[in-house]
């Protein structure tokens, strides 16, 4: 059984949770308090030295950061939908992946965290043009396309959701964002869709 060490507020986490549910994975939750330095006991950090969360623990294998542990799931328990093979396909689902670590963790999920968490902010007083250019960058991809790396959901589009479907616990208003706004919803309208808090 695979167990996922997690916090229920973490976008990271959440992201995990979302392509668990839409892909029907069954896995035990193990609740870690980050407030509470949870992730950095010595028995956690025996096997998952990062200190990081989320970890998914398959028993053969401790798999840390919510991109790499998508790309995992996808290939064991998706499909070519998910993380496709083909080399041009998969390069442009990891540009979004790599998107979605850079440009959307300096901007909104960093503006979430200065309200939610700001001990574990990182982008100082830049976090407001991160965030606007990350928001352009988003909403051109997606003005006219129903996805943002290929023409159907993949680990891309998980990757970027929590962020900008959360965008607004950080006062950012994507009222502008006509193309994002439309995306979101068609995330929400997959089957086995979970939210935050679900």
């Amino acid at each position: 059984m695979i167990t996922l060490y997690d916090s229920r507020f973490s976008l990271n986490c959440y992201k995990v949770r979302l392509l668990l549910a839409l892909l029907g994975v069954p896995y035990t939750r193990q609740p870690v308090d980050i407030r509470k330095g949870e992730h950095r006991a010595p028995e956690l950090l025996a096997r998952y030295p990062f200190g990081q969360i989320p970890v998914l623990d398959t028993g053969a294998l401790a798999l840390r950061d919510s991109q790499a542990i998508l790309v995992w799931l996808a290939r064991r328990h998706g499909n070519e939908q998910w993380m496709p093979t083909q080399p041009e396909d998969e390069a442009l689902v990891n540009a979004w992946l790599a998107a979605s670590a850079y440009e959307l963790r300096l901007g909104p999920y960093e503006a979430r965290l200065r309200k939610r968490a700001p001990f574990l902010c990182v982008t100082g007083d830049t976090q407001a043009n991160n965030t606007e250019r990350a928001l352009q960058l988003f909403e051109e991809r997606l003005r006219g396309r129903q996805w943002l790396a290929l023409d159907h959901p993949t680990v891309a589009d998980i990757a970027a959701f929590p962020s900008l479907a959360h965008a607004g616990d950080g006062d950012v208003d994507l009222g502008g964002c006509p193309g994002i706004l439309a995306w979101l919803d068609r995330v929400r309208g997959l089957p086995g869709f979970v939210g935050l808090l679900d």
